[in-house]
Formats: C-alpha cells, structure tokens, sequence
C-alpha cells in the first residue's frame, strides 16, 4: 500500500496547447497501424492545437505523464451536436504503441469519467474496433456494457471493420 507522499510513476493532468505535438505523434502512431480510429490521414500539431480550440466548456483532453513524458491521451467530446443529446458524451483513449499492456489506459478512463460527470453528462459512449478485445475488457471494468456491434460500418485499406458500441451511464 503506498502512502499518500509516496510519489506515483505517472499522472494525467489537462492538456494544452504545449502538449499539441506529442499529442499528435501519439494519434499519428494509432492512424498508422490502421487498428483502432477511422481517421486515415496523419494529423499534425497544428491540427491537434486546433481541435483542442475547438473543444467547449464541458469537452476536454487529458494527458498521461510518466517521469515527464506524455504517455497517452484521452478526451471528452459531445456525442452529437444536436440539443437533445446534450448531456451524452464519448471518451477516446490512445496510447504509445510501446506502452499498451501496462494499465496506463485505466489510469486515463477514471479522469475521462469524473470529467464527464462534471462536465454535467450522464451518458458516456465508446465506440472500439471489435477486434480490440484489451480495450474492451479496459472499459467494462469501469462499468461499461456492450450495447452491440456494428457490422462493417467502417472501410479501412480496403477491408470492411466492425466496431462495437459500449455506454457507461453515470450517476
């Protein structure tokens, strides 16, 4: 058991601007290997400096610092721009290919979710390819279910992608 002065490997705190680049190599990492986002071009610091920006009030990114370094990230973004909708939001995770496996995205998903619930929503998503079966038994630890499985709803490289749909609802 560690003490509450024992320091801890890593920590997430809010993201800036600053953190744009890293941010952006993380993503780029995840584009490339073609396993877990339907975005297919690589995104650039300016591109990410923009979408954090572009993000409201209740929306945010979060990074995962270990010994300095940006590790992952995740965010807070509405579900749907349309009103009734308003209090639904999707969380995202993605980290440094070399350091899945390690529980970092656990550390990540708690923040996104006490985020969530202060920002005022009550109805959080996910969407995961459904091949991704370490991210989904990530989230079911944090209370979220399985609502389905959408069947070749992407088109990646030429191959059809299922990705399965989780929702956790917040107290």
């Amino acid at each position: 058991m560690t003490s509450p002065s024992t320091p801890q490997p890593f920590h997430v705190r809010r993201a800036t601007t600053a953190d744009s680049s890293v941010v952006a190599s993380i993503y780029n990492e995840t584009i490339e290997a073609r396993d877990a986002t339907m975005v297919l071009d690589t995104v650039s610091s300016a591109d990410m400096t923009a979408h954090m920006q572009e993000l409201s009030e209740r929306e945010s990114l979060w990074v995962l610092e270990e010994l300095g370094q940006i590790q992952g990230w995740g965010v807070v973004k509405f579900y749907s721009e349309r009103p009734g909708y308003a209090r639904a939001c999707e969380t995202s995770v993605f980290l440094r290919r070399s350091e899945t496996g390690r529980g970092l995205g656990s550390a990540i998903q708690p923040v996104l979710l006490k985020a969530a619930k202060e920002a005022g929503f009550h109805h959080v998503l996910v969407r995961i390819w459904a091949a991704n079966a370490s991210s989904i038994a990530m989230h079911e630890k944090f209370g979220f279910t399985i609502v389905g499985t959408q069947q070749e709803v992407g088109y990646v490289d030429g191959a059809w992608v299922d990705v399965t749909v989780m929702q956790c609802l917040l107290d």
